[in-house]
């Protein structure tokens, strides 16, 4: 994964990035810009999986919450 591609999960923020992830923006900051550290990755797409299946309640939820018709 690219820096770019996990700044995205955190929509392009460095400071909400390192928050995410608990960790100090400086360390971020030091990430390689076309591999970020291989722990990292595995946490962001941990985050990133569980993020899809919280949307996927949510629409599951909103659809049968509906009156029927």
């Amino acid at each position: 994964m690219t820096k770019q591609e996990a700044l995205k999960l955190a929509d392009g923020s460095v400071n909400k990035l390192a928050r995410l992830l608990k960790i100090s923006h400086a360390a971020v900051s030091s990430w390689d810009d076309k591999k970020i550290p291989e722990l990292r990755e595995y946490q962001l797409k941990e985050i990133a999986q569980q993020r899809n299946q919280q949307q996927e309640l949510t629409a599951w939820a909103y659809y049968h919450s509906r009156p029927m018709q």
